[in-house]
Parts: structure tokens; sequence; C-alpha cells
């Protein structure tokens, strides 16, 4: 059993109500893994009483799904404030090899490359992991492996976020988590199909921006695919009855999913999510 907590759930452009869909994965260990790290973050781990004074201790290592700031804005505080405490160790830092280099050289290495009496890299405060594609890596007995998806299509170059399929070893059910992604089900329909539990990015407002899934899309998939979906990265206050149709939800601000196996009639053991 495992715990998935959101950190939050709006969208990039979102209120201190609801923060940036950032989440936590918690190992029965009770060590934490950081689903991105976006521009609130340092503000809603505070929240949940995670701060400068504990940081290194609470979060064990981070996953970065993509370069936009709601996905990694804090991860330079992160750094800093670990690296200059010398009682915390360097995070882990997971992420697709390509994304690593492109994270370095075109996010962070302006603010921290200089250090005093030392040009510092990414290893000077994280302990890196790179992912090939197609492959997976294991934390906490926990195996999370990346799913590509498409997020921003510009011109010729497309801006791939990442995703997880996350099971437990020993375990075949599966957490699919899309972080960011357009609505395309015939992309995803395997690993919808794969998941017992599916966590989906989902706009709600009136119009549609063509980088993230829209709850009227997402409202239009089979019922037994709604069925096991939550809901986050969507606007303040959603005006969609989302459990009226077919979902499990809009997922809250700091709700925790413990994700755990549950006896069915059929024999079969699939992934629960409670809210605690």
């Amino acid at each position: 059993m495992y715990k998935i907590q959101f950190i939050g759930v709006g969208s990039a452009f979102t209120t201190r109500e609801y923060y940036q869909s950032n989440a936590l994965v918690i190992a029965p260990s009770g060590k934490k893994l950081l689903i991105d790290c976006g521009t609130h973050a340092q503000f809603a781990l505070e929240e949940l009483g995670i701060n400068n004074s504990n940081l290194g201790k609470e979060i064990d290592g981070v996953y970065i799904s993509h370069l936009h700031a709601d996905h990694i804005g804090s991860l330079e505080w992160l750094a800093l404030v670990t690296y200059f405490n010398p009682a915390f160790p360097r995070p882990k830092l997971f992420g697709i090899q390509s994304l690593m280099s492109d994270l370095w050289n075109k996010s962070l290495r302006g603010g921290l490359e200089t250090l005093e009496g030392k040009i510092a890299n990414l290893t000077d405060y994280f302990e890196c992991h790179p992912v090939r594609i197609n492959n997976s890596f294991v934390w906490e007995n926990i195996r999370f492996t990346p799913v590509q998806t498409v997020h921003v299509v510009s011109g010729m170059q497309i801006q791939h976020s990442y995703g997880l399929m996350i099971q437990e070893i020993g375990s075949d059910h599966r957490v699919f988590l899309t972080t960011d992604t357009q609505f395309a089900p015939y992309q995803m329909r395997k690993f919808y199909d794969q998941a017992d539990l599916i966590l989906h990015d989902c706009e709600t407002a009136p119009f549609k921006s063509g980088v993230h899934a829209h709850y009227d899309d997402l409202n239009g998939l089979p019922e037994k695919t709604k069925a096991k979906m939550w809901l986050y990265h969507y606007q303040p206050k959603p005006p969609q009855d989302s459990i009226k149709d077919g979902f499990l939800g809009f997922v809250k601000k700091a709700q925790i999913l413990v994700i755990e196996k549950k006896e069915t009639e059929s024999g079969n053991k699939p992934a629960e999510a409670q809210a605690a």
C-alpha cells in the first residue's frame, strides 16, 4: 500500500486556494517522491508542514515530467535549500534522459551554475537518475514507467510531457498519472485499459486551450473508463458535476489517495483509491 497526495490540483494560472498540480507519492516507508515541483510547490508543501528546516529530510526525490514553470518553477528553491544545509542529502532527480539536459541548459543553469568558488552543474545539487525512453525506474519498491504524451504542438516541434504508470513491485495493479496531455483517446486507450486507477489532467474553462484534455472531451469516454478516473489540473470553481457524470470526482488540494488492493467477487484485486 502506498499513497498519492496532491499538493495542488489547479492549472498553471490558478490561485492559492488550489495551487498548481503537483503530487507526492508516499511509500510505505514514509519516504516521499515529489511528482513535479512547480512555482507553487514551495508554498503548497509549507501548508503540509514541509519547509526550509526539514525539506531535505521530508523529500527524498523529485520526478520531472516536462519543463513548464508549473512543473519545475520551484526546483531552484529545492536545489539551493538542500545544497546549503549540510544535514540534507542531495535529493534524487528522475526524468527522461533528454529532458535532464534541457532542464539544466534551458531552465536551471542561469540561476544555479555560479557558486562561490566553483562552477556548478546539475549533479552538484541532485543525485541524477536519467531514464531512457521505454524504460522505467524503481523507487522504494515502486516501479514508475514514463508514458510519453503530446502536450503542445508548435509548427514542426512537439513538446512532450511524460506521464507515469505507477505499480508496486509484486503487484499487478497500476495507477496512470497523465501529468499534462492533449485529449488523445486513441493514443491513451491502452494506458486507460491497463490502469486500475487514472489520474487525469482536465481543464474546465468554457473554452478549450488544446494543450490539455477538456472536461467535455473526457466526458465522452466510455463509462468504464470514467468510473476509475479522478480529475485534476482544473480551473477554479469548476461548474461541472463530475460524480454525476460518472467520474470519481475532482481531486481536492491536499487530498490523499490510498492505493491498496481490494478483493472482488471475481477474485481480481483492483487498486482502490480512498480519500484519507
